[in-house]
């Protein structure tokens, strides 16, 4: 009997300092307070990088991404890999470059040109100008 409760106390003695390292290791977490702008910015990365890789999947971007020779599952890998700010900066160009977006602009154009066609006599769409010639 003796042999065996040395072999209990031991076996005991083995797993109640395997049970205390294992539970040292994971109470060294430490906590902080998460700001409301950080939880914004976090969650508002994470929509624009999914709202990009929904545009990634469309058909006409696939279609385009495959004739370029480029294949789509590299390409949303590499989405995938890029920093907040490199999306932020993605979304910056392509809103700044998408077709159409300068609607005043367009319009002034149309305007100034009109006008001088106005009065070169080309055409008379304005009633305010008078013919040069």
């Amino acid at each position: 009997m003796g042999f065996l409760n040395l072999s209990k106390k031991g076996v005991v003695l083995a797993v109640s300092a395997q049970l205390v390292l294992a539970t040292q290791a994971v109470t060294v977490a430490q906590a902080d307070m998460l700001g409301t702008d950080a939880a914004i910015n976090k969650y508002s990365a994470m929509a624009n990088r999914d709202m990009l890789m929904d545009e990634l999947q469309r058909g006409e971007i696939r279609d385009q991404i495959i004739d370029m020779g480029v294949d789509p599952a590299e390409a949303e890998a590499r989405l995938a890999a890029l920093t907040d700010d490199e999306i932020n900066t993605i979304l910056i160009q392509m809103e700044n470059d998408s077709a159409g977006a300068d609607i005043v602009g367009t319009l002034f154009t149309v305007f100034v040109i009109l006008l001088v066609t106005d009065l070169l006599c080309f055409t008379r769409v304005f009633n305010f100008t008078r013919c040069v010639r």
